[in-house]
């Protein structure tokens, strides 16, 4: 008798939460309720950093009329964007997609620093599953899930209530008056005060969430409508190109042909190069190798891989470089190739993005082609079977017949390093390069202190330094056969932990130093014919401490392979060949 009044009981406590649950979700709301609702709920959870970074501008204590005011602000931009986007059809799936929109980015954003511009977009797609991977973590799962998935789970099971749509009509007009009126009164009172905040810190208004990716998403929606409408064939580039034969001289009787290897660098920053200053000695084997030269001022072209590694190898400087339209443009490897150099793309990174498409591509990014995997392939694998691609084939015939097939030609080798991709550096290296200690072991970069996350960074160089000095050693070599060099730079820098903005991608104009300051070295011998003395004004021994930028990888590899164009006639050179 008591066990079944207990069930009763039970049964009627559950009936009860049952009814409770149902009547909160059978009960109505109207739309723009909700979209206030949710409009708040953003601002609250979504937008940390943003008002983080304002804080650091301006202190709470000496400014909470203006904080008061741009949280204001923020409200009513978001209240007015979802009002934009919901439409009573589609109202739910807009607000479910904003609040997990919101709790991905808003991950994103607290915990490394990033901003969901058009680049930043771009850059994410291009991302293969093991990099993607790498920014996992526990703490992105439970966010997405307590930030994104439950208030998506409510809001879809919420019952909107139905108005006339005349009424409808009246009453988005009114809200959409009031949220531009909210704008108004936030922006008035301290109009002197905002512009300084828009003209002068111009990158903490893009740490707004969603409002940042939103306008992203559309910016991509409008460059893919543009890309529909690319030309069916590639842009061409140095029509009137030409090579030219070396002269030979009495020190070089016969002219040999020319090899390059160029060694494209990821994420590494010019002030953590031991060969620049730095006080580490990030580069020991370099610094005891002859005839190098570090460039102390070079500039990259962007801030992120997709954006950087295209815009190294066209003919656009960096100003009027155009990303939507790199990919039916020919670049300087395609010049090379028409012109008879043999051009070959080893890549362990996520691809050549676009570069490298018509020439000879091989990816050493898996351990089908790279013999040095260990959990992860290492640069060190693109240097597997170098004989082949510059040693010529025995061919059976007779010793006095001559066959071009077995000659050694002009060859450009590129190599496309993993380098120090972040977040996780510490998986950038072999443990026996594990120098500077402790390490931040971990890709949530913000619970580690800022010299472990230096130390994991500084090794991932260390293994650099190893990397290219293998290359300089492969090439000696071949310095009977051919004039060899060897040529290094850094797509893009990066961030590390300073003012709380971690690893790359912000827009180039707000973007700091640390993110646009890249290495760039040449091992140059003296028997290649380029000239390094010092007495001439443009020489090697110059050049370094000149400011330099990815502007000048185009014309210097046309140089050094004996190809003239008019179309990079009087652009500056990383070097020139000696008169």
């Amino acid at each position: 008798m008591l066990t079944l009044q207990a069930l009763s009981t039970n049964a009627t406590k559950a009936d009860t939460k049952k009814s409770i649950i149902s009547r909160y979700f059978n009960r109505e709301i109207h739309l723009n309720y909700l979209i206030v609702i949710v409009a708040l709920y953003l601002v609250a959870t979504a937008n940390m950093s943003f008002f983080e970074q304002v804080l650091n501008i301006y202190p709470f204590s000496s400014n909470i009329g203006f904080m008061i005011s741009i949280t204001g602000l923020l409200f009513g931009l978001i209240w007015l964007v979802l009002q934009l986007l919901c439409y009573r059809p589609i109202a739910k799936l807009v607000l479910i997609a904003m609040v997990l929109i919101a709790a991905v980015c808003g991950y994103f954003t607290d915990g490394y620093g990033t901003i969901f511009d058009h680049n930043m977009l771009v850059n994410s797609m291009q991302t293969d599953q093991a990099e993607a991977m790498g920014l996992m973590a526990p703490s992105f799962f439970v966010r997405v899930l307590l930030l994104g998935v439950l208030p998506a789970i409510i809001i879809a099971n919420i019952r909107i209530k139905r108005t006339p749509l005349r009424r409808a009509l009246w009453q988005r007009a009114l809200t959409l008056i009031l949220s531009i009126l909210l704008i108004a009164i936030c922006l008035l009172p301290f109009g002197d005060q905002y512009a300084t905040f828009f003209r002068q810190h111009k990158v903490v208004r893009s740490y707004t969430n969603p409002i940042t990716p939103i306008y992203s998403v559309v910016k991509l929606g409008t460059d893919y409508v543009d890309e529909l409408r690319r030309p069916d064939t590639l842009i061409l580039h140095a029509t009137d190109a030409k090579r030219t034969t070396p002269v030979a001289s009495n020190s070089t009787p016969t002219a040999k042909p020319k090899l390059m290897v160029f060694v494209v660098g990821e994420t590494v920053r010019a002030d953590h190069i031991g060969l620049n200053g730095y006080q580490r000695e990030t580069m020991p084997l370099l610094a005891s190798q002859p005839d190098i030269y570090s460039f102390k001022h070079a500039t990259s072209c962007g801030t992120s891989t997709a954006y950087s590694v295209p815009c190294m190898f066209s003919y656009a400087n960096r100003k009027d470089y155009d990303a939507s339209s790199a990919d039916y443009n020919e670049n300087v490897l395609d010049t090379l190739h028409k012109q008879g150099v043999n051009v070959i793309w080893r890549d362990n990174n996520s691809s050549s993005k676009g570069v490298a498409d018509r020439v000879t591509f091989e990816d050493y990014k898996t351990p089908k082609l790279n013999p040095d995997c260990d959990g992860e392939c290492r640069d060190i694998g693109m240097l597997s079977g170098f004989d082949k691609l510059v040693k010529p084939e025995a061919s059976p015939v007779k010793p006095d017949t001559v066959n071009s097939n077995t000659l050694p030609k002009d060859t450009l080798i590129v190599l496309h390093q993993m380098g120090n991709h972040g977040p996780e550096y510490y998986k950038r290296y072999p443990k026996t390069f594990e120098v500077f200690k402790p390490v931040c072991m971990t890709n949530e970069l913000s619970k580690c202190d800022g010299q472990s996350i230096i130390n994991g960074y500084d090794n991932a160089i260390r293994y650099t330094d190893y990397f290219l000095n293998n290359v300089i050693n492969t090439l000696k070599a071949y310095e009977q056969d051919y004039d060899v060099v060897m040529v290094y730079i850094s797509d893009h820098g990066e961030s590390l932990g300073e003012n709380n903005i971690y690893l790359h991608g912000l827009p180039y104009s707000m973007a700091p130093n640390a993110q646009k300051q890249v290495p760039v070295i040449v091992w140059s011998p003296a028997s290649n014919g380029i000239d390094s003395t010092s007495s001439n004004k443009s020489s090697l021994a110059n050049m370094i401490e000149q400011p330099v930028s990815h502007d000048f990888i185009t014309p210097t590899l046309l140089g050094f392979f004996d190809i003239t164009t008019d179309e990079v006639a009087a652009a500056p050179t990383f070097f020139k060949a000696a008169n």
